[in-house]
């Protein structure tokens, strides 16, 4: 049957890769701007990380979009050699850095537990956590880096030489990947079903961690892909797996983030509908009150004083933790 030449997948990779061009730096932004609102910087090398990550998962979706337009989303047979070339280009490059993105992810996640909770045998899992995470991510994007020898064999094929296996290498990424993930999610669980909390307060925190359930959902959706988009012959049209790789790099830095702009969206929305000084949000009763550590105004609510550390405020602390949220399983007014 004839291909068309202007027969194309390519958006299902433009469509996520645009939409989260604009959402993630958004999210990653309000952060920030939680994180140095005031008179004091809270921002600690979690921070950082996932900025890090944000600027990996850029790249990635720009080097996609880039492909695009040399032909990534037409059949393979219909792309001059020079298409064909500068399209498998651009896609090994963005391996790599995915590679970076979803890793330094996961370590932005390990670093801000790291801040929250004060219990040493946890801390200790999370710093294993940590080294496992770090050197995979610098050994699978060397793996990604040096996957064909000489290097240019992994956009063209025509050079004489060798590769690894690509499928393997992918599932093994995928699995290494959603079962780290599945850890990183269960690790504080046990702590926070510990706290002194009535039941929704309980509930509630767990949901905040449990925020990277969507991650792992992604993942196994983009690992449903991998073996026909690597063992396919048409390998420019065949682009399942490259859309759900998008969707998975910027999900993972929105879970990450979610957590820390409760508060900065918290107080947009009562700086737009101002209901003086007092308001009702999510059920419970809000007011403005005096925090004793920086003598301002700030959002609380009755079940939370204003006395206590929010994540939104998370300030890097050379001590027995970098943070205190958590002490001897009490809750310290995490909202």
């Amino acid at each position: 049957m004839a291909m068309s030449p202007t027969e194309s997948n390519a958006r299902q990779v433009q469509v996520p890769a645009v939409v989260f061009l604009v959402l993630c730096p958004l999210i990653v932004t309000i952060r920030f701007w939680g994180r140095t609102r005031g008179s004091v910087n809270h921002l600690g090398i979690d921070d950082w990380t996932i900025l890090c990550s944000l600027t990996f998962a850029i790249v990635v979706s720009a080097l996609m979009l880039a492909s695009c337009d040399y032909g990534f989303g037409r059949h393979i047979a219909t792309l001059s050699p020079q298409e064909k070339k500068m399209t498998l280009k651009l896609f090994y490059v963005a391996q790599a850095f995915y590679k970076l993105n979803i890793n330094l992810t996961k370590c932005s996640i390990l670093l801000l537990y790291l801040r929250i909770f004060v219990q040493r045998p946890f801390r200790i899992l999370c710093w294993i956590l940590l080294a496992i995470v770090s050197t995979y991510g610098i050994a699978s994007t060397s793996a990604s880096i040096w996957q064909c020898n000489p290097i240019p064999r992994a956009w063209d094929k025509t050079i004489q030489g060798s590769c690894i296996n690509i499928t393997a290498n992918w599932f093994a990424n995928a699995g290494f990947s959603i079962v780290t993930d599945i850890i990183i999610l269960a690790l504080p669980m046990p702590l926070v079903y510990s706290l002194k909390l009535e039941k929704p307060h309980k509930v509630a925190l767990a949901l905040v961690f449990a925020l990277g359930g969507f991650v792992v959902v992604t993942s196994v959706l983009r690992s449903t892909t991998l073996h026909f988009s690597s063992t396919s012959m048409d390998t420019t049209y065949d682009i399942a797996s490259s859309m759900w790789t998008i969707i998975e790099s910027n999900i993972g830095i929105i879970c990450a983030c979610l957590p820390m702009c409760k508060i900065p969206f918290r107080g947009l929305i009562t700086a737009i509908f101002p209901t003086n000084g007092r308001s009702q949000i999510s059920g419970e009763e809000s007011y403005y009150a005096t925090s004793s550590h920086t003598g301002k105004k700030e959002w609380t609510s009755k079940s939370a004083p204003a006395t206590d550390v929010e994540l939104g405020k998370l300030s890097p602390q050379r001590c027995e933790s970098e943070e205190r949220i958590l002490h001897n399983f009490e809750y310290r007014g995490i909202t």
